[in-house]
């Protein structure tokens, strides 16, 4: 069932959509899709007969691509049909469709947030949606409260009977039924793709990046992990002016090699990234950009002038410059989801990529953050929403930008990146040379 959040509103596009056709057996182009939904699907382990399935798609998707939402309903109904056969009772899938937004991390509203729980979910937007608040609530599983706010909440006369059961005779909370439910939350999180420009039927989701083999990419994250378990700082330079310490959290880690099989588990499409959340304070420096940001700033407009430089002081940037074009959409497109803490301009992520075709024999216009991210050798930081990375609303770092920029380190010549990690015991090491991979 596909069903469009505001239906009057997008009556004819509804209309649209339900006529067009898909049939992968006489198209070549359509059979190519529907072994990507495949790819995708793979990824999630989805067990049809024991749990549903949401999509999550666009009005732009829905406009410019389809095809792409057909494929997947495709692949969906055939896993669920081959379910029905062997068991009487079996999950379902649902596609919604919210308006395009031009934020990253825009919300999804509330009745999404609480459809995205205890099961996988695919994000097929134009924009990426992967560091909403819903996402991240999803993926943590737990509700966007502190245990301070629940001692507040319980006290309501609407919630007495609740209340009873979660605090003790003093009026405490309970910490043994307070562990229990953060335990139940752990096991309704869901697992989680999404994919960026899904508006662009065989771009990002057929080339470069997507045919790198999965096996190489899950090798080569578990080689970073395993490199970055004891590291506390990491010193970031690079030939163009680069500068930059970070205090980073290892432990805050997402990983996408291709494994959405667990609760808690998210990737982008295409995959091929180690990355975790900083803590803001140790985190300073000066990071020089000329590579693709998020909010559509790719490659060709960097080309345009000279790169961005950050000035960051305690996990905020604190003074930019840089070419007039790349600076005033960069500075718009944070704007666009900034908060009265200035959010937008907070450290949110370092990113290491693992692919090594990513961006192959693609025109620089088309190097969008979203695959130039993922090359092999290069870095990103990110600045804006980092709940993605499990960060609590009472974390001091916590970041509630309704904004995710991504901005690749390393992808031209001249500006190869150099990233030296020290660990607990004030040992070092290089991860990147000269933007040589080491050790993965």
């Amino acid at each position: 069932m596909t069903k469009i959040e505001q239906p009057a509103k997008f009556e004819q596009l509804a209309q649209a959509f339900a006529d067009q056709e898909f049939n992968p057996a006489e198209n070549e182009q359509h059979e190519k899709l529907r072994q990507v939904a495949r790819n995708i699907l793979d990824c999630f382990d989805w067990q049809p007969s024991k749990e549903d399935f949401l999509l999550i798609t666009d009005t732009k998707v829905m406009r410019d691509n389809p095809i792409m939402i057909k494929a997947l309903e495709h692949e969906l109904k055939q896993q669920l049909d081959e379910a029905q056969q062997q068991h009487k009772k079996t999950g379902r899938f649902q596609t919604r469709v919210v308006e395009a937004s031009p934020k990253s991390a825009a919300p999804l509203g509330e009745s999404i947030g609480e459809a995205m729980r205890n099961k996988p979910v695919l994000i097929l937007t134009s924009m990426s949606r992967s560091h909403s608040r819903e996402t991240g609530t999803a993926l943590r599983g737990a509700p966007e409260t502190s245990k301070k706010d629940y001692e507040t909440l319980l006290s309501s006369d609407d919630l007495s009977e609740l209340a009873n059961s979660l605090t003790d005779e003093s009026g405490e909370i309970n910490e043994e039924a307070w562990l229990k439910l953060k335990q139940l939350a752990k096991k309704r999180r869901s697992r989680m793709i999404s994919i960026t420009k899904g508006h662009n039927p065989y771009n990002i989701l057929t080339e470069g990046a997507a045919l790198e083999k999965t096996g190489i990419l899950r090798e080569r994250a578990d080689n970073v992990k395993q490199l970055m378990r004891d590291v506390e700082k990491v010193h970031i330079t690079t030939p163009i002016g680069t500068d930059l310490w970070l205090k980073v959290r290892p432990d805050l880690e997402e990983i996408e090699d291709g494994r959405v099989n667990k609760p808690g588990a998210a990737a982008n499409y295409p995959i091929g990234e180690w990355s975790c959340s900083p803590d803001w304070e140790g985190s300073s420096g000066v990071l020089v950009v000329d590579g693709p940001c998020g909010g559509n700033i790719n490659q060709h407009i960097l080309d345009k002038g000279k790169p961005l430089k950050l000035d960051i002081k305690d996990g905020q940037i604190i003074n930019s410059t840089g070419g007039a074009e790349a600076l005033e959409m960069w500075r718009s497109y944070l704007n666009s989801g900034n908060n009265e803490k200035n959010h937008a301009y907070r450290l949110a992520e370092l990113g290491i990529g693992t692919n090594s075709h990513a961006l192959e024999k693609k025109p620089r216009e088309w190097w969008g953050s979203s695959e130039g991210e993922k090359k092999y050798g290069t870095c990103h930081i990110a600045v804006g929403s980092n709940g993605l990375f499990g960060r609590e609303p009472d974390d001091p770092n916590f970041n509630s930008a309704t904004v995710h920029c991504d901005m690749v380190l390393g992808l031209n010549p001249g500006g190869e990146v150099t990233i030296e990690c020290v660990k607990k015991d004030d040992s070092r090491f290089s991860l990147i040379e000269d933007g040589q991979a080491v050790g993965y």
